[in-house]
């Protein structure tokens, strides 16, 4: 599920975190934002995330995923390279929704060619792929509570970054008896860690209405469904980076290239809320559920 749960790591650190209001005091003046206050940091973070004015972004990622067995050094097995669509769509109360839809889309781990069959070097056995693709990916950003706590920023020198650690947990969209091949287990485990980077200039301006960035992206999660390893001991972890773009066009060729044919929806944000979200795994049970899983895949 890459970048998903970036919203709702903002909305967490935003309750949580505090900043010290010393640590940016010293560096708000006259048309600069100031840090330490909840408000302003709101506002940053929003900017980091999307943009004011609704327009649509697009974050990217390019990430080598590793396998890892029970005593077994972690071993590549595949690259990805995805994207989230998104925009800000600002509520009268002050809150913001964040709606979004997500592609990604696996790789020969040598060559970087999208791939939609594979080996797998754990058991030798060819697997189709199931490439992501998530619509809806929505969540909402309430307006900051005038209590002191803002979103954790750390500035140094002239960088500025956001970090977010989440945690995952939740019932198994795939239960054992139904999809012996497929699941896991009864609970969903994972977690999700990304650190959002951007300029100092850029973070604390009071004009700017979408912040350019970079970020990188890691992620410890479950054998993919359609790998089939079922309950076979041990995990995946993704290791990757991305941008922050204005623009569809301003993506890697390839990934255009294959969205505009396959996922032509994706070259755009949503510009509704609706819900529940998609993930990889209820993706796949629909797929399963309607028989349209890939079985020719040469």
């Amino acid at each position: 599920m890459p970048l998903q749960q970036f919203t709702k790591s903002l909305c967490a650190a935003a309750a949580t975190a505090v900043v010290a209001s010393a640590l940016f005091a010293t560096n708000a003046a006259a048309g600069t934002l100031d840090l330490s206050k909840p408000a302003d940091a709101h506002q940053a973070m929003l900017r980091l995330v999307g943009d004011l004015d609704g327009k649509p972004v697009f974050k990217d990622w390019d990430v080598t995923i590793f396998a890892v067995l029970p005593g077994a050094k972690p071993r590549p097995i595949l690259r990805m390279q995805g994207f989230n669509a998104g925009r800000l769509v600002a509520k009268p109360d002050g809150s913001h929704e964040w709606v979004t839809r997500e592609v990604a889309y696996y790789q020969d781990l040598q060559s970087g060619e999208i791939i939609e069959s594979w080996v797998n070097p754990l058991n030798n056995q060819k697997q189709c792929i199931v490439q992501v693709a998530n619509d809806p990916v929505n969540s909402r950003f309430a307006p900051p509570a005038a209590n002191g706590r803002a979103p954790g920023f750390n500035i140094a020198g002239e960088t500025g970054s956001l970090r977010m650690d989440i945690p995952l947990a939740y019932p198994n969209a795939l239960p054992v008896a139904e999809h012996p091949e497929e699941s896991t287990g009864a609970t969903y485990l994972a977690s999700e860690h990304f650190i959002f980077f951007a300029r100092r200039a850029d973070l604390l301006s009071d004009v700017q209405r979408s912040t350019p960035g970079h970020h990188a992206w890691f992620r410890t999660g479950p054998w993919l469904p359609w790998m089939k390893m079922g309950q076979t001991p041990g995990y995946l972890i993704y290791s990757g980076q991305g941008n922050k773009y204005a623009s569809f066009d301003e993506l890697p060729a390839k990934v255009k290239a294959y969205t505009t044919k396959n996922y032509p929806t994706y070259v755009t944000a949503p510009d509704s809320f609706s819900q529940p979200n998609e993930t990889s795994w209820t993706y796949y049970a629909k797929l399963k559920k309607a028989g349209k899983l890939p079985t020719k895949c040469d």
